[in-house]
């Protein structure tokens, strides 16, 4: 069974910089080698590379080895010069290598003091990597690094940009520099604060880069550039306060060493490291023990020398304080910090002069503060100006949270503006200027002064003062003289020439017309007119005509190649009606407004609901009740129909009826209907009788009429106290069909007649009108869905 690795731990590539393969750099050569020999694949022979260098390689043949010279082109394509036959020195192991006379006027870090001098080969002194957290939240803890010591030693030194570097590119000979040698760990003053420092040999000591290097040293601005490693590690996670840092536990292998420009984990170059001349010429530069000075410390003592040499020799370094050099730094190079309205001098000038990091740092600042202005949710003309001022903002007002206040101040100014709907202007006081529609705002008006569940109701108790709000008529006149046109157009949302003696009581009408609708749909105990009746729209005043449909019978066979017979059809009865017009008037006189009369003018919209709504109830349930003609010439209810009965209401004679009902046979075709009642009508007097009948009582099993369970309705104008029906579901088995004119099932509001003569009122009156207008019968076969016992 497989032991998984922690999460957090394992095997990582700590890329401070990531490099590319030089192995493709060998099998490059290689290539060339065996191509220059004319060596195939299937060769006896294997070329056999023993070493790679930047200008050469060796390689061994038939137990030979040979030098090549090669060159690389940007395209991979390797020239190789003339072999030359070499030999390989050998020596007992701990015999040193004859000492090379410019490596032997280097002198190397001592036990006790490390002395660094310029050397001829412009060797640098470097420090590789620091312990402790990087800037990539990777930790390096002194025995990992002082472990790793020997791994660094030899590595390759590649100079890379930044993108490059992060990205695992660049790993190319052209951008191969030079090695790290001679690399050792030293200690810190406390747990986890030493360093890895080594000495950094150039390939060609005469390349760009390598002079950059050197010049930065000689000028103290090594922080120009900097070192980061591409090693692989063991890793785990390591708490470091409120953060979680990946720890680096184990070096596994170290890649490269690389020359950028912001190293992650304090990588950078020191000092030149200087000749061996006499060993009385300037004093060390180091510390005591085996401890460095402070790298802030060394180059300022770097700036002061190369600006000032006298004093820079007459400082005692193992006496002088960190405050005494940066005193004595300011005093010879300036302040490190410029006075309040000085101004940094470049050579370069305008869009030349050279960004600093405080510059680049203010420019992303910038580009993220418009990024939240543009995201935050206000008016364009509130970016534009929150814009304007981050244009010319320093970077302590672009830090997150300044830019968040910012926003939040522009917001709660809009938002205080905009209170209520309404723009507060400073130079009016505490009053306002209203911007939305009024119209709006008189409509909801009207409609909480007639709806109570209105939230706005108790506040609009007067309809005289809604009449002067909207007419401006404070006199309640109703004459147009006193009326303010203007104000009536924007309350009643129309043009100011439009406005006209019939315009208030347009408005009156549409909200009484909405509260009317409303109470309508909403008195549903006298919808119930609807489970015993099917609906259709009706587009005029015509005869509409329902014919039968249906009755054909079983299908008969067909034989092979025979046509096929057409269906014997049932007779052509149809049933017939009109829609009618229903309606009638109401008045709101001058008087009940003027004498601001709530009560009566409320009860207008629910009353005429109330109206139209029984007279439509009655309507249909009338058909039931008064037993009246029908398409046949028959009262619905006959014998001929079957479905006329003369007993009481009792589960036996309600059985019966459904019997009855379920033998009703198709016309045309003699099949039975099978269709049993669904809804049973009885006046309130047998409400109670009907519900017993179908709910179980001391029986713990139900009878067969207690499981067939109809709707019981009870219809509240029927007076009969012992007549009751039974219905088939009309979608099922209709009975009736009622028609709307146009489809429109709600009642309509118009004003009567227009008033004249520079009045709003015609006799001193409104009169409205309401008008519904629809129409029904019953149905071909209707009277097979139906029953009824006329119980003397």
């Amino acid at each position: 069974m497989l032991k998984l690795i922690p999460h957090g731990t394992g095997f990582d590539r700590l890329t401070e910089a990531v490099t590319s393969e030089y192995g493709q750099l060998i099998e490059l050569v290689r290539q060339a080698v065996r191509d220059k020999l004319r060596l195939t694949l299937n060769s006896d022979y294997y070329v056999d590379m023993r070493g790679i260098w930047p200008d050469r390689a060796v390689v061994q043949y038939k137990g030979r080895l040979y030098s090549y010279a090669y060159t690389i082109s940007a395209e991979n394509a390797v020239v190789l010069a003339e072999a030359e036959e070499v030999v390989a020195q050998f020596q007992p192991v701990g015999t040193a290598p004859a000492a090379d006379p410019a490596a032997a006027s280097v002198v190397r870090e001592s036990q006790e003091a490390a002395s660094f001098r310029e050397a001829q080969d412009g060797t640098i002194e470097v420090t590789l990597i620091r312990a402790g957290r990087s800037g990539n939240r990777n930790y390096y803890p002194d025995q990992a690094l002082r472990e790793a010591a020997p791994m660094f030693e030899g590595v390759r030194v590649f100079a890379k940009s930044d993108a490059d570097h992060s990205a695992g590119k660049g790993k190319d000979v052209r951008n191969l520099i030079g090695g790290i040698y001679s690399v050792r760990f030293v200690e810190g003053k406390t747990p986890d604060t030493g360093s890895l420092v080594g000495t950094f040999k150039a390939i060609d000591p005469s390349d760009s880069t390598v002079t950059k290097m050197v010049g930065s040293v000689k000028r103290g601005m090594q922080g120009l550039l900097g070192l980061s490693i591409d090693a692989d590690a063991r890793t785990r996670q390591r708490r470091n306060g409120s953060e979680t840092l990946r720890e680096a536990v184990t070096f596994t292998k170290v890649h490269s060493v690389d020359l950028i420009v912001e190293p992650g984990a304090g990588g950078g170059l020191d000092r030149l490291t200087e000749a061996a001349a006499d060993p009385s010429t300037s004093p060390p530069e180091s510390q005591e023990g085996s401890q460095t000075m402070p790298l802030w410390k060394q180059r300022m003592l770097e700036a002061i020398k190369a600006k000032d040499p006298a004093k820079h020799a007459a400082i005692k370094l193992d006496t002088i304080t960190d405050d005494e050099v940066v005193n004595l730094h300011e005093a010879v190079c300036g302040p490190l910090v410029p006075e309040p309205g000085t101004q940094r001098v470049t050579e370069a000038q305008g869009d030349d002069a050279p960004l600093t990091r405080a510059d680049l740092q203010v420019f992303e600042l910038r580009g993220a503060a418009r990024e939240r202005i543009n995201a935050a949710k206000l008016p364009q003309a509130a970016k534009e100006r929150l814009l304007t001022q981050v244009a010319t903002a320093g970077a302590d007002r672009l830090t997150e949270a300044a830019v968040g206040d910012l926003i939040k101040a522009e917001g709660d100014y809009i938002a205080r503006m905009t209170e209520s709907g309404t723009v507060r202007v400073p130079a009016f006081g505490n009053g306002s200027i209203n911007v939305e529609d009024r119209s709006v705002s008189i409509r909801e008006m009207l409609t909480a002064f007639f709806d109570p569940t209105h939230k706005e109701h108790r506040n609009v108790q007067s309809l005289r003062e809604c009449y002067i709000e909207i007419t401006g008529d404070r006199r309640v006149t109703g004459q147009i003289r006193d009326c303010d046109l203007g104000r009536m157009a924007e309350s009643l949302g129309v043009m100011r020439e439009s406005v006209t003696s019939s315009t208030w009581s347009d408005a009156l009408g549409d909200s009484i017309t909405r509260r009317m609708q409303a109470v309508y749909t909403g008195l549903t105990n006298l919808d119930a007119w609807r489970r015993v009746a099917t609906t259709a729209p009706i587009k005029d005043f015509r005869t509409q005509e329902r014919i039968r449909i249906g009755g054909y019978g079983n299908l008969p066979a067909v034989a092979q190649g025979a046509p096929y017979q057409p269906l014997g059809s049932p007779g052509d009865d149809k049933a017939t009606f009109a829609v009618s017009k229903r309606g009638g008037t109401e008045d709101v006189t001058l008087e009940a407004i003027k004498n601001d009369d709530v009560q009566a003018l409320r009860r207008i919209p629910t009353e005429l609901a109330l109206a139209a709504k029984n007279t439509l109830y009655e309507f249909v349930f009338d058909f039931f009740r008064v037993n009246g003609l029908i398409y046949d010439t028959k009262a619905l209810y006959h014998a001929d129909h079957n479905n006329l009965f003369t007993g009481a209401l009792t589960a036996a004679e309600f059985a019966a009826h459904r019997l009855a009902m379920l033998k009703q046979t198709r016309a045309g075709s003699a099949k039975r209907l099978a269709t049993g009642p669904a809804a049973i009508l009885v006046p309130f007097e047998l409400q109670e009788t009907a519900y017993d009948l179908f709910v179980r009582n001391q029986n713990l099993d139900k009878t067969f009429v207690q499981t067939i369970n109809p709707e019981v309705i009870p219809v509240s104008y029927w007076t009969d106290a012992n007549d009751w029906c039974t219905v088939a579901d009309p979608v099922v088995l209709p009975v009736l069909e009622v028609g709307f004119l146009d489809g429109q099932e709600e009642p309509e509001l118009f004003v009567q007649d227009q008033p004249n003569g520079g009045s709003m009122f015609s006799n001193d009156k409104l009169t409205y009108k309401i008008r519904h207008i629809y129409g029904g019968t019953v149905l071909v076969d209707g009277e097979k869905g139906t029953t009824k016992a006329v119980v003397a």
